[in-house]
């Protein structure tokens, strides 16, 4: 019984938070050109970005080496909306 009364309450929030949201005031502000400050690499990055190419040097492999994956990401963000969706439905 609780678990449909937090249900509808994020439904109702959801339902009337969206349009206050879109509905808010979006006049044009003028904008103001400031200078960003100049920053200069920290040492320990070179220090890091040396270690990491001698690392590579070392070992060739390294150059092959991908990343995550973006269906990973998919996977679990898909995972967690069939959850939320089960939890609404058999709520």
């Amino acid at each position: 019984m609780l678990l449909r009364a937090s249900s509808l309450a994020l439904a109702a929030g959801l339902a009337f938070g969206a349009p206050a949201i879109a509905a808010a005031d979006t006049a044009p502000v003028a904008a103001e050109h400031v200078a960003a400050p100049v920053t200069h690499p920290a040492p320990a990055a070179s220090q890091d970005a040396a270690r990491y190419a001698d690392r590579e040097q070392q070992n060739k492999q390294a150059a092959n080496y991908e990343g995550g994956s973006v269906v990973i990401v998919g996977i679990s963000g898909g995972a967690i909306l069939v959850l939320l969706l089960l939890l609404l439905v058999l709520a």
